[in-house]
């Protein structure tokens, strides 16, 4: 972005453009969304599966979503993910060998600690879970599971206890069940794991520009009559 303009400035401008209802309804969004938590998909080939985790990290205020694309490419289905996706922060790692090398080591880099996902009740219970630092929960592909590198770098594994004949959920109602019983464990716990100013400023800008009509070209007009570039246009 141009260094002459703040974030709130160009909030600013788009405000008057967004009705009081829409105003209040993403105040208290981002006062419940986290990076605290986030998801990370190892190339997972439903795309079903994918739009549903998306949705269901909004509905539970999870900002961040990882997917790796090493043999699948992820395609979202709208008839699942319902506009979740305008959002959430979906960081898609394109089909290459090492996709998962890659996006483990911009977790890591971000501070968070990786914890795989696993049927297997030998793994830590999600009860017992320990989120205290920044965790980013792996889920590996619907048959085979996490590669094996994944489960070489995950520092623990953690199930969805279950009591049934079943062995497994489907993924995403494993997510669902993993998101809403941490997320609920998290908010009562004396921890800073809501965004930044900063952080909310960058959403809500960027929301903004979603759901304001031609906000592009509010923009242009603002940037032109100052004599400054248009930062799409640099």
């Amino acid at each position: 972005m141009n260094t002459s303009v703040t974030t709130k400035e160009l909030i600013q401008l788009l405000d008057q453009y967004v009705t009081p209802h829409k105003k209040e309804v993403i105040d208290n969004v981002l006062a419940q969304r986290t990076r605290h938590l986030t998801v990370v998909l190892e190339d997972l080939y439903h795309p079903h599966n994918i739009s549903a985790v998306i949705r269901t990290c909004d509905c539970f205020g999870v900002q961040d979503l990882y997917i790796t694309q090493r043999l699948h490419e992820y395609d979202i289905n709208p008839n699942v993910v319902r506009g979740a996706s305008k959002w959430v922060t979906l960081n898609k790692f394109e089909r290459q060998k090492n996709t998962s090398v890659v996006c483990f080591e911009e977790l890591k880099s971000k501070g968070y600690r990786l914890v795989g996902t696993t049927p297997d009740r030998d793994s830590v219970s999600m009860e017992m879970l320990d989120i205290s630092l920044k965790t980013a929960l792996v889920f590996g592909t619907e048959l085979g599971g996490l590669s094996e590198y994944a489960r070489d770098e995950v520092e623990e594994m953690v199930h969805v206890p279950m009591y049934g004949f079943t062995e497994s959920f489907n993924i995403s109602v494993s997510a669902a069940l993993l998101l809403q019983h941490l997320m609920g464990r998290l908010k009562t716990m004396n921890l800073d794991w809501g965004l930044t100013d900063e952080e909310k400023d960058e959403l809500k800008f960027e929301w903004y520009q979603r759901i304001v009509k031609r906000s592009d070209l509010h923009l242009k007009k603002f940037f032109e009559e100052r004599g400054l570039s248009h930062p799409i246009n640099e």
